[in-house]
C-alpha cells in the first residue's frame, strides 16, 4: 500500500475525516498517480536538451511528484485539525438556552471564534447587538453545572472599537446567531474549527471567514478585501459585490456569483464555478487539481486569458475571441485567446486544473 494512501486512513482512523470524503480523496489521488505516470511517459519521449536558464525555484516545482504535491496540500490543510483532540464524549449532554444583549452600540469590528457549532450573522434595523445562543455541554455532571460552565467559557465583549464573541472548550457544541445593526463595518472575523459559517446582508469592508470543517454560506454582501477558507467543506457566494476577493477549499466545491475587481480562487478536490458580473474586474486565477473550472464573463472587458488542463477539455465560448496561441498535446492542452479587444480596460484572466475541464463562456 502506497505511503499517500496509508496516510488518508490514518485520517479516518484519526477521525479528521470520514469514509465518503475518503473516498473522494483516493480518487483524487488515483487521478493524481494516473497523471504522474503519463507525465514520466511524456517526459522519457521527450529531448534530453536542457534549459540551463531555466528557473531554479520553477525546476523544484515540477521535479516533486503530481501525487507528492497532492499529499502535502491535503496534510497541510488538515494539520490542525489532527493537532487537536475531538476524542471527548458525545454521548449525555445539557442543552443551554441563552441570550446575551447589548443596547446602544457603536463598534465598527467583529471577532467571533467559535469551536463548534454554527454561526450566523444577521444584520437588522436596530442598534442593538442580540446573540442567541443554543448550546450543548457535554460531560457535565448535571444542567447547572453545564450552564455555569457554558457562562464561565464563553467570552463576551463590547466597547466603542469593537465585539468579541468566543467559545474556545471543545465541550460545547453552539449555534450562535448574532444580530447586529445594519451598517458598515471595518473588519469582521468570522472562525469555526467545526460548523458552517453564513451570513446575508452584511457590509464589511475586510472579512476573514474560515472554517476547519464546514461551509460557508453568503449572500447579498458587499465588502473591499475578502478572506473566505474552508478545509473541509463548499463555499457559496451569492451577489456578492467585493474589490479583493480570495477563497480556498480543500475539499469542496466553491460557487462565486458576484461583482468582483480581483479573484484568487483556489480548490484541492472540487470544482470552481464563477459567475462574474459588472464591469470592474482586472484580475482573474483559478485553480483546481481534480475538478472542473467554470467561468462566465460579462462583455463589458477586454480579456486577456490563458487556460491551461493536464487531463481535460478547454472550451472557450465567447464571441469573436482571437486565439493567440494554443497545445493540444496529450497531457498538455493549453489556450491563450483575446477577446473583445475594442474594449479599453483588460481583465486578465488565468484558469488551471490536472483532471478536469475549463469552460470559459459570457453571460451576457
Amino acid at each position: 500500500m502506497s505511503e499517500e494512501r496509508k496516510r488518508i486512513l490514518k485520517m479516518i482512523e484519526d477521525q479528521v475525516i470520514t469514509a465518503e470524503e475518503a473516498e473522494e480523496l483516493l480518487e483524487s489521488l488515483k487521478h493524481a498517480e494516473n497523471v504522474e505516470k503519463e507525465e514520466t511517459q511524456q517526459q522519457q519521449d521527450l529531448t534530453t536538451k536542457v534549459d540551463w536558464n531555466a528557473k531554479q525555484d520553477q525546476h523544484h516545482y515540477e521535479s516533486e511528484s503530481t501525487k507528492k504535491r497532492f499529499m502535502n496540500f491535503v496534510e497541510d490543510a488538515v494539520k490542525k485539525i489532527k493537532n487537536v483532540d475531538l476524542d471527548f464524549n458525545f454521548g449525555h449532554s445539557y442543552q443551554v438556552s441563552h441570550i446575551f444583549q447589548y443596547e446602544g452600540v457603536s463598534f465598527s469590528e467583529m471577532y467571533l471564534d467559535i469551536s463548534n457549532g454554527s454561526t450566523k450573522v444577521i444584520p437588522w434595523e436596530e442598534e442593538d447587538v442580540r446573540i442567541e445562543c443554543e448550546a450543548k455541554v457535554y460531560n457535565a455532571e448535571s444542567r447547572d453545572a453545564a450552564r455555569k460552565f457554558f457562562m464561565d467559557e464563553k467570552k463576551f465583549l463590547v466597547d466603542d472599537d469593537s465585539l468579541r464573541f468566543a467559545i474556545a472548550s471543545k465541550k460545547i457544541s453552539a449555534n450562535v446567531k448574532l444580530y447586529i445593526p445594519k451598517k458598515e463595518y471595518e473588519k469582521v472575523s468570522l472562525r469555526m474549527f467545526n460548523g458552517s459559517i453564513n451570513s446575508e446582508h452584511l457590509h464589511a469592508e475586510e472579512l476573514r471567514a474560515k472554517t476547519a470543517n464546514g461551509s460557508i454560506k453568503l449572500s447579498h454582501m458587499r465588502g473591499d478585501e475578502w478572506d473566505i477558507a474552508s478545509s473541509n467543506g463548499s463555499i457559496t457566494l451569492k451577489d456578492i459585490v467585493c474589490n479583493e476577493l480570495e477563497t480556498e477549499s480543500l475539499n469542496g466545491s466553491i460557487k462565486l456569483d458576484g461583482e468582483f475587481g480581483k479573484v484568487d480562487s483556489q480548490v484541492v478536490n472540487g470544482s470552481i464555478h464563477c459567475d462574474w458580473h459588472g464591469d470592474q474586474g482586472h484580475t482573474g486565477f483559478f485553480k483546481s487539481l481534480t475538478g472542473s473550472i467554470r467561468i462566465n464573463l460579462s462583455d463589458d472587458r477586454r480579456i486577456d486569458g490563458e487556460l491551461k488542463t493536464s487531463v481535460g477539455s478547454i472550451n472557450c465560448n465567447l464571441p469573436e475571441f482571437k486565439v493567440i496561441e494554443e497545445k493540444k498535446d496529450v497531457l498538455k492542452k493549453e489556450l491563450r485567446f483575446e477577446a473583445h479587444s475594442e474594449k479599453e480596460k483588460t481583465l486578465h484572466l488565468e484558469a488551471e486544473t490536472k483532471t478536469g475541464s475549463v469552460k470559459v463562456n459570457s453571460n451576457d
